[in-house]
């Protein structure tokens, strides 16, 4: 009986420790350069997800009518931005393209796409430029495509007979 009640001692102790830590942590470290569009609160791991429900588009229409066309949202452990209104979409797709035009970081592609340097996830740069370039020249081009065309057509008869078959199994 005594060591349970050591433990359960032990335990919240703990706990009270790890949200005094965290709670100092956050007010030393603020950052108060960084101005962050409106948006809603959020649940402390999981965000805005419980917000969005089961529909999503409306529970963001609303969302952005109380916080206007661009909104900061926490999803889980990701931050977003979300731009609501076609001229908010087209700042950050076209004014501000090269500021987001970058994928975050990510294990899976530092560790299977050669650090992070194929065409899908490497920074936008000169690098990215000259993946792209080949990329077109050589897969998407006149010639590539006209050489590619037999392949083509014998993949859309495969899907074609997949789809028939499928249908006909009902």
């Amino acid at each position: 009986m005594a060591l349970d009640t050591f433990l359960l001692r032990e335990l919240v102790a703990a706990i009270v420790v790890f949200f005094i830590n965290r709670f100092s942590i956050r007010l030393l470290f603020k950052n108060p350069s960084r101005k962050l569009p409106p948006g809603p609160k959020g649940w402390p791991i999981v965000g805005a997800l419980p917000l969005l429900g089961s529909m999503p588009h409306v529970a963001l229409a609303k969302m952005a009518k109380q916080y206007g066309p661009v909104m900061y949202l926490k999803m889980g452990t990701c931050d977003m931005a979300v731009a609501s209104t076609p001229d908010a979409a087209r700042a950050f797709l076209k004014t501000l393209d090269i500021n987001f035009s970058n994928r975050p970081p990510n294990a899976g592609a530092t560790h299977l796409a050669y650090d992070a340097q194929d065409m899908v996830f490497a920074h936008y740069g000169p690098r990215w430029k000259l993946l792209r370039k080949l990329s077109n020249l050589h897969m998407l081009g006149g010639k590539a495509l006209d050489d590619w065309a037999q392949v083509r057509v014998i993949e859309l008869d495969h899907m074609v007979q997949a789809m028939y078959e499928s249908s006909n199994t009902r």
